[in-house]
């Protein structure tokens, strides 16, 4: 596999969210606070890029770096016959099957986002916010991307 740049697996990614589910808003690349996200834009994704990059060395000088993402949706459940864990759990539902292999990923056990990363899953805790006591319900959700 040949080395892929940070830049195509993060617009694989995001590629792939897009995808996933009926976004009325994104995914963008620049985070916002739900305050400033209007609910009629809802339900919106973004990803998250900040935090670390890792790097783990092999054997061959040739390291895999880590990139942590993470998919922030937001939705409305402001309406009392909405139930923003249930919102939360259509849009998780989603996402797994997003993230499944496919094509020749499938022999690998593994989703390349079409072969610009080595390994790209949902990897960590998911928080859950269901929106009970204010209407903004919100996902956050880690996601590793390995690249060669």
């Amino acid at each position: 596999m040949a080395v892929s740049t940070r830049e195509c697996a993060i617009a694989a990614l995001r590629s792939l969210v897009a995808d996933s589910y009926t976004w009325k808003t994104g995914p963008y690349r620049r985070l916002k606070l739900w305050s400033d996200v209007p609910f009629s834009s809802r339900p919106a994704c973004y990803l998250y890029e900040g935090g670390e990059d890792v790097y783990a060395w092999t054997e061959n000088a040739r390291p895999k770096r880590i990139i942590d993402v993470r998919i922030f949706a937001y939705m409305n459940a402001k309406e009392s016959s909405v139930v923003g864990g249930a919102l939360l759990n259509d849009v998780m539902d989603a996402l797994d099957a997003a993230f499944l292999p496919r094509g020749t990923d499938v022999v690998l056990g593994r989703s390349t986002l079409g072969g610009t990363a080595y390994q790209c899953r949902i990897d960590g805790k998911v928080l859950k916010d269901p929106g009970d006591l204010d209407g903004d319900a919100l996902l956050v959700v880690p996601v590793r991307i390995v690249l060669p």
